[in-house]
């Protein structure tokens, strides 16, 4: 499997190389383009809820962030506690049998970085993942729950090729609810088929190695046909919490985004101070003199609830005592993961949470 993943980035970083390194324009995936005329109930698919004894079918709960399972917060205000990784677009047609027939296209050029025609081999369904060259990386489109996949992998695409037909392939999903799931992402480590559980089955396209930023922001940029800048929109975004780090060797992330890196370059200082917002998203990282033997949270911005309720629980407790979770100990870990001539990894060195 390493072998055969390895193989295909070469492919996918050759034909990335060959295409150019550019601002990208994107498009919408599908023929949907409620978003742009500002008709949000028609563009993202619905979830049925249930709170406080009323039921509803909020389009909130299709976009992204945290915006589900709604809960009253101590101040009394509403907040949702579960986090949505991506946007979800409804479909413009059906068949007789209610099945959707849209075509879901790349959002831009790029190269087929993988594809997972096994529906039952992920929550995602039927996904594909696109790599995308722009000046500050590479970074990922995917496209989940299709119906069915219709390109291969190391395939040079542009928004006029097909990628497959929207479906509901996957977790939780049925028919009436049938929608493209779309990710713009980061990715988190590229040796993270190295240190990944042994049931990871999508090698580096496994989806925590994949960390989304908000899909609708880049599309509305580009309405206008404007090319998007991928450093000025993360600049634009606010820290929630920063998290000090070992540093034990470069580490991956800003040796692929070396944007996100503030001070100084230095491929390994006594320690780092990542900067994430709510959803986890990576926005900063500075050299820091203070050494620290695991990772430890430095800031948290307060919040009228506990912090794993707007962090993707990653974060627990109030922002005065707050600390990771298991889940944000793993996600920082394979942030580090750094495996050595031995097969070990800095992520498995790292204490772990209680």
């Amino acid at each position: 499997m390493i072998r055969f993943i390895c193989t295909c980035l070469a492919a996918v970083g050759s034909a990335l190389s060959a295409a150019g390194v550019q601002d990208l324009v994107y498009r919408l995936p599908t023929e949907n383009d409620a978003l742009f005329r500002g008709d949000n109930e028609a563009f993202y698919m619905y979830v049925d809820r249930t709170f406080e004894g009323t039921k509803s079918k909020p389009w909130q709960a299709g976009s992204f962030g945290m915006v589900r399972t709604a809960f009253r917060a101590s101040d009394g205000s509403i907040m949702c506690s579960r986090f949505h990784e991506g946007i979800d677009i409804k479909p413009m047609k059906r068949d007789a049998s209610g099945a959707p027939q849209d075509i879901v296209r790349p959002i831009a050029p790029g190269v087929v970085a993988y594809t997972n025609p096994r529906p039952g081999m992920s929550n995602y369904g039927r996904y594909v993942v696109v790599a995308h060259r722009v000046p500050e990386g590479t970074i990922y489109s995917l496209y989940a729950h299709l119906a069915s996949v219709s390109c291969e992998t190391g395939q040079v695409v542009g928004t006029g090729n097909e990628l497959g037909i929207m479906g509901y392939s996957g977790a939780g999903i049925n028919l009436t609810r049938a929608h493209c799931h779309l990710e713009i992402c980061f990715m988190v480590n590229s040796k993270f088929d190295q240190c990944s559980p042994p049931a990871n089955k999508h090698g580096l396209f496994h989806g925590h190695n994949l960390v989304g930023m908000n899909p609708s922001d880049f599309l509305l940029a580009c309405k206008n046909g404007d090319p998007f800048s991928l450093s000025r929109y993360v600049a634009t975004l606010k820290e929630h919490y920063r998290v000090r780090v070992p540093c034990e060797g470069p580490i991956d992330l800003l040796v692929r985004y070396p944007f996100l890196y503030k001070g100084t370059w230095d491929p390994c200082p006594p320690a780092v101070d990542f900067s994430f917002t709510a959803e986890g998203i990576p926005i900063a990282a500075y050299p820091a003199k203070q050494k620290v033997d695991k990772p430890t949270i430095v800031f948290c911005k307060p919040m009228p609830t506990l912090q794993q309720n707007c962090t993707a629980n990653r974060i627990k407790n109030s922002s005065k005592d707050a600390a990771l979770t298991v889940s944000g100990l793993r996600y920082i870990n394979y942030i580090l993961a750094n495996p050595d001539s031995n097969g070990n990894t800095q992520a498995e060195s790292q204490p772990q949470a209680e």
